[in-house]
């Protein structure tokens, strides 16, 4: 599909370069006031094209305008964003191993300021950061089993901490995979895909504890009731009680539960480095009377808002006739971990590429591309339930992650 449309995609690439050229040339044209509240990683593959777009949006576009590609960076496509503060962090995910940092500007634009090389390996996927402050932060390279420690003001690599080890791998292969990752009281939790041949994982799921203060792993756990443990924009998260959820998608449901995979939710309660043997939210054998067919393939893209609630896009079989690409075939869903119960919203339904969500307040901000709605962020008020009909912000592609600024 990408070489059937790659005349589309540079058609897009260049009418991108040609808004850069113009707004430089034309210093007034869409200029903005205020840093930029949220900053869209879109992905026009969709479009065939191998190019994504970092494109800073300032508070005042988030009325059903249109996200600017006169203010984007070009990147590849996959891109993920991390924010500290006022800086948004670009993981060029398969593409290559150097980590961007970008600032914003008072403006409404982005400036690069700020970048670190953590492979030689240019293949290395630069799936997941966690930043802890202003001198420290975790990358995972998860294709060759490392995670770089970094300082994220200097841009400087401080440590290397290598996981290729058999005791770090269910079957001794030394390949966990990291993905994923989230801090709780002086350990890092390392979520690990252990690959079969991507995106197929090996049966189970399994986590990697790191001691912060030293960098040091400690405890590797397992858990064969679920598979393929976080995911690569983290899709791990500490609730108010301390304990962490973990999502398991499961290999995207392409192994048959029959064959031991199984996708849903495990936990960590606080004060434990085991998962929790009383807790698992099952998804794969669910059944969901609001769901059509009352099925869902697998779970995954999480965001947690609070008290056990976190809201999800879930793959609907039902709808599926094998298109990933042009299928609807995903749910927004409202999801209550406590009580183990899933509602899908009253929001379009968007194909399998989409994966971002993001909150905002009360506000919690969907990526969709929708059949007969539009492509862009939609809106559901976690607190009053409204959702939005059409995209509070139109996007010139698939919104593959958000960095939200509050």
């Amino acid at each position: 599909m990408k070489k059937a449309n790659l005349a589309v995609g540079m058609m897009l690439t260049a009418a991108a370069s040609c808004f850069v050229a113009c707004d430089k040339e034309n210093p007034d044209g869409g200029k903005t006031t205020g840093k930029a509240k949220l900053v869209l990683a879109c992905d026009m593959a969709v479009n065939g094209s191998d190019v994504g777009y970092l494109i800073p949006v300032t508070e005042d576009e988030l009325k059903g305008g249109t996200a600017a590609l006169s203010r984007a960076h070009e990147v590849y496509s996959n891109p993920y964003v991390e924010r500290w503060k006022n800086w948004v962090f670009h993981l060029p995910t398969f593409n290559e191993s150097t980590l961007y940092r970008y600032a914003r500007q008072d403006d409404g634009t982005l400036v690069q300021d700020g970048s670190a090389l953590l492979s030689s390996n240019a293949g290395a996927g630069l799936f997941n950061m966690l930043i802890l402050s202003d001198t420290k932060a975790y990358v995972s390279l998860t294709l060759i089993n490392k995670i770089v420690v970094l300082n994220p003001s200097t841009m400087t690599v401080t440590k290397e901490i290598d996981l290729a080890k058999p005791e770090f791998s269910f079957d001794g292969e030394a390949t966990p995979n990291p993905a994923g990752m989230v801090y709780r009281d002086g350990k890092v939790f390392v979520g690990c895909f252990e690959l079969a041949d991507m995106p197929v994982c090996n049966n189970g799921a399994y986590v990697i504890v790191i001691d912060e203060a030293t960098d040091t792993p400690e405890k590797f756990i397992s858990d064969a009731r679920a598979t393929s443990a976080s995911f690569f924009d983290n899709e791990m998260f500490v609730d108010e009680k301390g304990d962490i959820y973990i999502t398991c998608w499961a290999s995207y449901g392409y192994v048959p539960a029959e064959y031991g995979q199984k996708g849903g939710f495990l936990r960590i309660k606080k004060g434990q480095t085991d998962f929790d043997p009383d807790y698992f939210f099952n998804i794969t054998d669910g059944n969901f009377p609001d769901i059509e067919g009352g099925k869902l393939q697998y779970v995954a893209s999480m965001e947690y808002a609070d008290n056990g609630i976190a809201y999800a896009f879930g793959m609907c079989p039902a709808f599926s006739t094998g298109d990933w690409v042009n299928d609807k075939t995903h749910y927004s869903l409202k999801i209550d971990w406590y009580n183990q119960t899933i509602t899908p919203l009253p929001l379009p339904l968007t194909n399998g590429y989409s994966c971002s969500i993001s909150k905002l307040g009360d506000e919690i901000l969907f990526g969709l591309t929708t059949t007969s709605n539009g492509t862009g962020l939609f809106s559901y008020n976690h607190r009053t339930g409204e959702a939005s009909v059409a995209p509070i912000l139109n996007a010139p592609g698939t919104i593959a992650d958000v960095a939200v600024f509050e």
